[in-house]
């Protein structure tokens, strides 16, 4: 189902008035005329029923009634189920390659992108407020085409060596932990499939490491394994940073939907 993000200053008003980007999705993108209904989501992860009742230039008027669950509406995509919990840890690749990563991540579903600071980032991973704003665009825009029922979020950077100490703080102490790498760990190689059912429990939270350009190397895959991270290696073709990470998460949702 589409969403539309409600801005973060909504407080419960029962009509807002939307100008500028916000306009835009509603009116070009989407292409709702008076009368259309879809649904909205405020930062708390409420939702609302949201009518267009008046369109003019350079704002529209949207009524806003809270709803216990999300509904179909005239923009409705089907409904679906909640995903599994996925947080990536994405080792800061170069340019404006994160930048894609947090959007199709967001839209597959990950629960938080986490920026890591790896011993091959070539990458600049001070959290800028310009950076920051950047990435809750992307996101919001990401969430919206998408209809993701996840709240996303991109959380502050972080050194490989503190993941394990992160995810127990946000996201509890027990977890599934993978990591895609391309070191010769010899015995302990294994592929996804077989790591997700020799693991055997579904209902545990996934923190996945990527890492950046250049991998990891020998020292940190150690650091993980000691951690309680299982490496998984990708036995057909070499893969970019990008792509592993969405491959990671794609490949952890269908896998474990049908252990």
């Amino acid at each position: 189902m589409r969403l539309f993000l409600l801005p973060p200053d909504y407080n419960g008003q029962d009509t807002l008035t939307l100008t500028g980007s916000d306009l835009g999705y509603v009116v070009n993108v989407l292409r709702l005329k008076e009368g259309r209904q879809l649904t909205g989501r405020d930062k708390d992860g409420k939702t609302y029923l949201l009518t267009v009742e008046k369109i003019k230039k350079g704002s529209c008027t949207l009524s806003v009634t809270e709803l216990a669950q999300a509904v179909e509406t005239t923009d409705a995509l089907p409904t679906l189920r909640p995903q599994k919990t996925i947080v990536l840890y994405q080792c800061l690749p170069k340019g404006r390659k994160m930048d894609e990563i947090i959007k199709r991540s967001t839209e597959m579903g990950a629960r938080a992108i986490v920026p890591v600071k790896s011993k091959n980032c070539v990458a600049d991973y001070s959290d800028s407020s310009s950076k920051s704003q950047r990435y809750m665009a992307l996101v919001k825009e990401a969430v919206q085409q998408s209809g993701s029922l996840v709240p996303t979020a991109v959380m502050e950077s972080v050194s490989l060596e503190e993941i394990p100490n992160h995810f127990k703080k946000n996201f509890g102490e027990d977890f599934c932990g993978l990591f895609f790498h391309q070191c010769t760990l010899e015995e302990n190689q294994k592929n996804i499939l077989n790591t997700l059912e020799s693991l055997g429990n579904k209902d545990l939270p996934f923190a996945v490491v990527v890492g950046p350009e250049g991998g990891f190397d020998t020292t940190e895959c150690s650091f993980l394994m000691e951690n309680n991270f299982h490496p998984i290696l990708l036995q057909t073709n070499i893969l970019r940073c990008e792509t592993a990470a969405l491959y990671a998460v794609a490949a952890i949702q269908a896998i474990s939907e049908s252990l």
